[in-house]
């Protein structure tokens, strides 16, 4: 695991690490194993490199300490098996779109270098993730011009855009069935103890650690799962047409299956 924050040295091009094939960013640890864990998953176990990248270290949260996220963090790149994980130390409750703070999001995705860049929602309630979304769309372009502020990295530039939901689900582009990894998917949304259940008697009780936040997580994606004939399934959304290139294959033995 690497971690970088902000004004950190950014290291020479041979010290570079591997490219990731999908780089995901999330405002805050656990963010993106609620919301796209499914995914990270498939790809992990199809052999592909997956990486996170938080935004904070979910130093305002409620409940929990930085040093007890970092932790959990570190956890749940376990169980989903990434290639890597870092932190850009970032302000919590404190993300706007500011060229220093945007150039981190450059950077890191020149440092991995990905194929594909999963981001929050531009569509939330939560003012991090908000800011956290609109960085990610600008620095996803801005990554691809050479004279852009980078941290001193070359450009590239990734195949595409993904955005998945938060507080709020818009029409999704596409769903990815996440059936088969869904207890995985939840053991590594369990590593954040901190964050979960009820916590000691008197605590202040969130909304992910109310004590139903399991069985909505649940029912919220075998909704989606069943717009797609599987018992539990992924929205993701993207600001073009999705291809197919194989009708007959993406709709095999799901037609009759679907609401």
């Amino acid at each position: 695991m690497t971690r970088a924050a902000l004004g950190g040295t950014i290291p020479a091009m041979h010290d570079l690490p591997e490219p990731a094939d999908v780089l995901a960013f999330g405002p805050h640890p656990d963010d993106v194993e609620i919301c796209a864990g499914g995914l990270l998953l498939r790809q992990a176990q199809a052999g592909k490199r997956c990486v996170i990248v938080d935004f904070t270290r979910g130093e305002a949260g409620t409940r929990g300490t930085p040093e007890q996220r970092a932790e959990e963090a570190a956890a749940a790149a376990r169980v989903l098996g990434l290639a890597g994980r870092e932190n850009l130390g970032l302000p919590d409750a404190g993300l706007r779109v500011v060229p220093e703070q945007e150039e981190a999001v450059v950077a890191a995705i020149r440092r991995w270098r990905p194929r594909l860049v999963l981001s929050p929602c531009r569509e939330d309630r939560h003012p991090d993730h908000l800011a956290a979304a609109e960085m990610v769309r600008r620095a996803y372009y801005a990554a691809t011009i050479a004279r852009a502020p980078g941290g001193g990295l070359p450009p590239h530039r990734p195949d595409a855009l993904v955005e998945y939901f938060g507080h709020l689900e818009p029409t999704p582009s596409f769903i990815v069935d996440v059936t088969d990894v869904w207890e995985l998917r939840m053991e590594a949304v369990r590593c954040y103890g901190s964050q979960l259940g009820e916590g000691p008697r008197g605590g202040t009780v969130t909304n992910i650690a109310s004590p139903d936040f399991a069985r909505r997580l649940e029912a919220r994606y075998a909704y989606w799962g069943s717009r797609i004939g599987a018992a539990y399934g992924e929205p993701f959304r993207v600001d073009r047409m999705v291809p197919i290139d194989d009708p007959l294959e993406a709709f095999r033995k799901r037609g009759w299956a679907v609401l």
